[in-house]
C-alpha cells in the first residue's frame, strides 16, 4: 500500500457476489444472473463474431447496437451510449458529471457500487433511508440541493420499485442530474425511458446481464439527451466494447420471442419460490425483479446463508444496518428452486 493515494486507502472496497472456482459444484443464486442461457441464435452470433476480424479494433461507438435499441424504443441513436456493463457507465458518471465539491444522494439499502464510486472519486454523498416496507419517497431527495441522485428501479437488493409518475413529478422541481438504474426493469416493464424526451436532466441505465442472459459479455446502456451522451463518448476508453459482445447484444435484441419466453419462465418460477418460502415461515419483500429479499421469522439470515453455503447453495448475505437481517435469493430454474426449498426446509426444521 506504499504507493496507494489517500483516497484509495480510505475508500470502501466493493465486494461482488461470490464466484467460486469450482462453480459447477454449486447452485448459484447470489448474483442475479439469468437462470436460462442465451438462445441458439444469440450463441451462434457470438461464435460467428469470433472470426479473423478480431485482429481489428471494434466500432468505437457501437453504432449498430445503438441504432437497433433506439429503433425498438422510439429514440434516436444519439440518445444511446453503450458501455462495458452498467458499471463502466457509473464510473464515467462520477468522473465527468459531478464536480468534486458537489454532493450526491442514493437510497439505502441499494447497489453499494454507488457508494464505492463516490468514495473513489472523492464525492460527498448522503444515504436516504427507505421506509420500513423498503419503499422510497422521492421527495426526501428534495431536502438538499443534490447535484446527482441515483435510484434503482427496481431497487437492488430489495426488489421494490418507483412509480413512473412519481419520478416525473420529482423531475419537475429537481435541478440536478437524476440517474435511474433499470438493470432489472425488463422483468415487469415499468421503464422511465419516455421521460428522456421530457427532461434533459435524466439518464436511464440498462443492462444485458439480467434479462438478456449476457452477464459474461459486459454490455450496458445509458439513455439520455444527446449532450449528455456526447459527454460519455468524450470520457470513455477508446474501444470500450468488444466486437463479440456487441454481436451478442444485437442478436439478443432481435430475438424477441426467446426473450419474452425466458422472462415469463422466470416470473412463473418466482411466484412458485414465493409460495414455498411463505410456507417455511419467511417474510418476503414484494419484488419486481428476478430476486427476492427475505428473512425468516426465527432464524438469523447469516446463519441460513452459512448453512446453505455448506450445502453448496449460494445466496447473497449483506452486512450493514437493516439489510443484514435479510437474504437476497436469485430466482433460479425449477430444479434449483426445489433443491433450495428442500435444504431450507431441513434447516428450518432443525
Amino acid at each position: 500500500m506504499n504507493y496507494w493515494n489517500t483516497r484509495l486507502r480510505e475508500m470502501t472496497e466493493y465486494i461482488p457476489g461470490e464466484q467460486p472456482q469450482d462453480i459447477d459444484e454449486y447452485i448459484k443464486l447470489n448474483t442475479n444472473e439469468n437462470s436460462f442461457p442465451p438462445s441458439k441464435q444469440v450463441l451462434e452470433a457470438i461464435k460467428e463474431a469470433a472470426n479473423d476480424k478480431v485482429k481489428l479494433y471494434p466500432d468505437p461507438k457501437s453504432t449498430r447496437l445503438r441504432e437497433l435499441f433506439a429503433e425498438q424504443n422510439s429514440l434516436n441513436a444519439d440518445n444511446i451510449f453503450v458501455g462495458n456493463g452498467s458499471d463502466e457507465i457509473f464510473t464515467l458518471l462520477f468522473r465527468g458529471f459531478i464536480e468534486h465539491n458537489g454532493t450526491a444522494a442514493f437510497t439505502y439499502p441499494s447497489y453499494s457500487l454507488y457508494y464505492t464510486m463516490s468514495e473513489a472519486y472523492g464525492i460527498n454523498f448522503d444515504k436516504i433511508n427507505a421506509e420500513k416496507d423498503f419503499s422510497i419517497d422521492l421527495q426526501k431527495f428534495s431536502g438538499k440541493n443534490y447535484n446527482l441522485v441515483i435510484i434503482s428501479n427496481p431497487n437492488n437488493p430489495t426488489g421494490t420499485g418507483f412509480d413512473i409518475n412519481d419520478i416525473r413529478k420529482f423531475l419537475k422541481t429537481y435541478k440536478g442530474l437524476l440517474v435511474v438504474d433499470e438493470a432489472y426493469v425488463d422483468f415487469y416493464g415499468e421503464t422511465a425511458i419516455a421521460l428522456v424526451k421530457e427532461f434533459d436532466n435524466i439518464i436511464i441505465t440498462r443492462s444485458f446481464s439480467k434479462s438478456y442472459s449476457l452477464a459474461g459479455l459486459r454490455i450496458g446502456l445509458a439513455v439520455s439527451n444527446p449532450e449528455i451522451i456526447n459527454g460519455f463518448f468524450k470520457l470513455k476508453d477508446s474501444y470500450n466494447v468488444n466486437r463479440i459482445s456487441e454481436a451478442g447484444a444485437i442478436a439478443a435484441l432481435k430475438d424477441i420471442k426467446n426473450f419474452k419466453y425466458n422472462i415469463q419462465m422466470l416470473i412463473n418460477n418466482k411466484e412458485y419460490l414465493e409460495e414455498q418460502l411463505y410456507e417455511l415461515g419467511f417474510e418476503i419483500v414484494p419484488s419486481k425483479a428476478n430476486f427476492l429479499f427475505v428473512k425468516h421469522s426465527a432464524i438469523q439470515a447469516e446463519n441460513i446463508y452459512n448453512k446453505l453455503k455448506n450445502r453448496k447453495i449460494l445466496v447473497r448475505y449483506f452486512q450493514g444496518p437493516v439489510q443484514s437481517e435479510y437474504l437476497r435469493i436469485t430466482v433460479g430454474t425449477m430444479m434449483e428452486i426445489k433443491k433450495l426449498i428442500q435444504e431450507l426446509a431441513s434447516i428450518t426444521e432443525a
